[in-house]
């Protein structure tokens, strides 16, 4: 029994903008390890660190009578901040945002507009606590104990 992909494959869409794939691929994918070194010896160390953030490329297309206006909807939904909800034929749905969106269009190809676009995983929102408010809080902590430490240092020398 064969497979029927243009009915058992979705279209393909960003933020709810159709267009036709070409090619897609899975850029990045795997883990990160960082790897230990040890002086005069004939082994390592590797350490792992998370999964790594995917990354997407897509050579999309439109075509048509209304290809020009779906290119402009197609570049301002990329250039749109946040995350979206990105549609591939071969993989599943994913949160994503757009890192690139090359658009191109030739006079010998009218009514085809050809795309590359790139997206990475979403992730979490803030990345994480930045160095600079944490740094701040350090300070701030050691600032507020340094009184206390220094009275109690010569409180000890001044006693009999």
């Amino acid at each position: 029994m064969s497979r029927n992909w243009p009915k058992t494959v979705p279209g393909a869409s960003f933020r709810g903008v159709p267009f036709q794939v070409e090619r897609e691929d899975l850029d990045n994918a795997g883990r990160y390890v960082a790897e230990h070194l040890f002086a005069k010896a004939e082994d390592h160390g590797t350490e792992d660190m998370g999964r790594k953030a995917r990354r997407f490329r897509v050579g999309a297309y439109l075509y048509g009578a209304t290809a020009d206006a779906d290119a402009m909807d197609l570049v301002e939904v990329c250039s749109t901040p946040g995350a979206g909800m990105l549609i591939l034929p071969m993989l599943p749905g994913v949160m994503v945002r757009c890192t690139g969106c090359s658009r191109s269009a030739e006079k010998s190809k009218q009514g085809f507009v050809g795309f590359d676009l790139q997206f990475i995983e979403a992730g979490a929102e803030g990345g994480g606590v930045p160095a600079i408010a944490l740094g701040d809080r350090i300070a701030e902590t050691v600032l507020n104990t340094l009184p206390g430490l220094v009275g109690n240092a010569l409180s000890t020398f001044g006693s009999p």
